[in-house]
């Protein structure tokens, strides 16, 4: 396993391989990032005949028998199928082929593509498909707020404000783009009219709300003088400051969406912000084979959501140390020299140095809480005869001071700004309002953020009777127990009916780490967890037998009789599949909220065995 943790570290650090090959991606997200780099190459002209070639195939070969385009892990979805048809189109194909007929029904029996998501509508719009006005709109003068005002933009979570900036933008002046006609999507009357979608949610509130856009619409053409001036030239500002050292914005899709609004700003193809953002985008394209069709063992050119995750990164090196590489040394000041030194955004509601890590190396304007968590545990990993143990210690008391200042006032900690979870807008019954949020506030993901925060801090010295861990494990019991129980009387029923695997692991390795044997939410985890076991010795797929026989080891501090049952479960896996034993999902954001990662499942079985092996467990 370590050395396919070594091929997997290989082939996603080197940027370019043997003929040109791009290199692999290590987080690859749903068809609608290609589908949207195909459709702006029309204005760009950017991408190669071999990249807009494998983008389409990749596109087709995810698109399920029923004619859709699934979520991941889900059913069909009308979003994706629209920009799958319509990218495919763009692409060359036969609007009449059959593929594209059966999308086309799937996409009507959903109820038409002006019932797709914002990003869907935006591009009809810009295509000239339907009117700007039906696509929900923002006064530009919300820019000029204060960042404490409720209402201001840096209210929103990072993804959102780097996709709503760019998106005033584009609807002000209105974008136009000569694409593909996709009419044919759109759900008509008898009389051929296109049926008008609804914006916000049904309801007296939802009915208030749409008759407030229309008048921000009717007010927009009115003049408004030196207010609307200094607005947008506030809004221009923030989009070019937004920019980041690697050349991207936040993530793949509000980098697209920037550059466009760029380019209606007037900026030219040779642009320096341009050409830095177009090479940022390339470099996010890597080699897949994630796809949910019939082809979907073969190597795919897929659109990455980000360049490189640097949490998994990270944890390769943890197992790149566990194996003793001989370029571990390399690895580890690799990973301190993407430490965050400067000054960025995600420090205007906090009292907190600069420090922690990003999530992709090269970003530089916003911390995330769970690179920062995995390079603190590769950090810990290091030899300490290591001649980096100086730069660690100082670089692990700032990460401190930046976790702490990540912990919300309920206890639980945002993984990339203070109050990320709790954006006043989202009070608004309109639509896609929740992409304004970095996920759920009370979604696993954040529970998972909360315990590995938590972790680091009591492998950094913290105790359960610290103020701020006690809040951190307060929160922790209430999603575990407290908040689940308007769902069923029984416990157990309804942790497994909310809480996954992954989720009850990195809890149990938090609570392992902080709580004695005797305390509630050790034992409801680990009971729970236990409770999850199969008859075969697994947890389901190999990644999640990994990570809970970890979590049991850890809660056990010994290799007991179920752990040896997974361990040998994880073993016949292993020996049966020589690649990559299936990859698992990771967290996103946006408009692709999960990623699929193909070295989870590698990386999680070495250190599995590894532990297993250091207790004296015998395979």
């Amino acid at each position: 396993m370590f050395a396919r943790a070594a091929t997997w570290r290989q082939r996603a650090a080197v940027s370019g391989r043997a003929g040109g090959e791009p290199r692999w991606s290590l987080g690859v997200p749903d068809i609608s990032l290609a589908c949207e780099v195909l459709l702006a190459d029309r204005l760009f002209h950017d991408l190669t005949p071999e990249e807009a070639a494998g983008l389409a195939r990749w596109i087709r070969a995810d698109q399920q028998p029923s004619g859709a385009w699934h979520l991941p892990g889900g059913g069909p979805d009308l979003s994706l199928t629209v920009f799958g048809w319509w990218a495919l189109v763009e692409a060359g194909d036969d609007p009449s082929a059959e593929h594209l007929v059966r999308a086309r029904r799937v996409v009507h029996e959903l109820g038409g593509a002006q019932r797709a998501n914002a990003a869907v509508r935006m591009w009809l719009a810009m295509a000239d498909a339907i009117p700007w006005s039906w696509v929900p709109t923002f006064p530009a003068e919300l820019w000029l707020l204060p960042a404490w005002a409720i209402l201001s933009p840096s209210r929103v979570a990072p993804w959102g404000r780097g996709v709503m900036t760019p998106y005033l933008l584009l609807s002000r002046a209105p974008a136009r783009v000569h694409l593909s006609d996709p009419r044919a999507l759109l759900l008509t009357r008898p009389d051929g009219e296109p049926i008008l979608p609804r914006l916000t949610q049904p309801g007296l509130a939802g009915d208030l709300l749409q008759s407030f856009d229309q008048a921000v619409k009717v007010i927009r053409k009115l003049p408004r003088g030196p207010v609307l001036t200094a607005a947008l030239a506030r809004v221009q500002r923030w989009l070019v400051d937004a920019q980041q050292r690697h050349g991207g914005w936040f993530s793949a899709q509000p980098t697209l969406m920037s550059l466009m609004a760029l380019r209606v700003l007037g900026a030219s193809f040779d642009d320096p912000r341009i050409r830095e953002g177009l090479d940022y985008l390339r470099r996010a394209r890597g080699r897949t084979r994630f796809a949910g069709g019939a082809n979907g063992q073969q190597v795919h050119l897929a659109q990455g959501q980000v360049c490189e995750p640097l949490a998994t990164t990270a944890r390769l090196v943890r197992v790149a140390l566990a194996a003793g590489d001989a370029d571990a040394e390399a690895m580890l000041t690799w990973l301190l020299d993407q430490e965050i030194t400067a000054p960025g955004e995600w420090q205007l509601r906090v009292n907190a140095p600069a420090g922690g890590w990003p999530y992709e190396p090269g970003a530089d304007r916003y911390v995330d809480t769970l690179s920062t968590c995995a390079v603190l545990d590769a950090l810990a990993a290091a030899p300490k005869t290591s001649p980096l143990q100086t730069r660690i210690r100082a670089a692990a008391r700032r990460a401190v001071e930046v976790l702490l200042a990540m912990q919300e006032h309920d206890g639980g900690f945002c993984r990339y700004e203070r109050g990320e979870a709790d954006v006043f807008m989202t009070r608004f019954p309109i639509r896609d309002v929740a992409l304004l949020t970095a996920g759920d506030p009370h979604g696993p993901a954040r529970v998972r953020v909360t315990a590995a925060a938590l972790r680091q801090l009591a492998r950094l010295g913290f105790q359960g009777d610290d103020d701020r861990v006690a809040r951190g494990l307060e929160f922790l019991w209430r999603r575990v127990t407290d908040d689940l129980s308007s769902r069923t009387s029984d416990l157990s029923s309804r942790t497994s009916d909310y809480i996954d695997v992954a989720t009850l692991a990195e809890v149990g390795a938090c609570a392992a780490a902080l709580c004695p044997p005797t305390h509630p939410l050790r034992q409801t985890v680990e009971r729970q967890l236990r409770g999850r076991q199969r008859e075969d010795g697994s947890f389901g797929p190999p990644v999640l037998t990994a990570l809970a026989a970890q979590a049991l080891m850890a809660l056990e501090g010994a290799a007991c009789v179920q752990t040896q049952r997974a361990v040998r479960e994880l073993v016949q896996a292993i020996e049966v599949d020589t690649e990559d034993l299936g990859g698992a999902w990771s967290d996103g954001f946006g408009l692709s909220p999960v990623c699929h990662d193909p070295t989870a499942a590698v990386r999680e079985a070495a250190l599995a065995l590894d532990q297993f092996v250091a207790l004296g467990g015998n395979f």
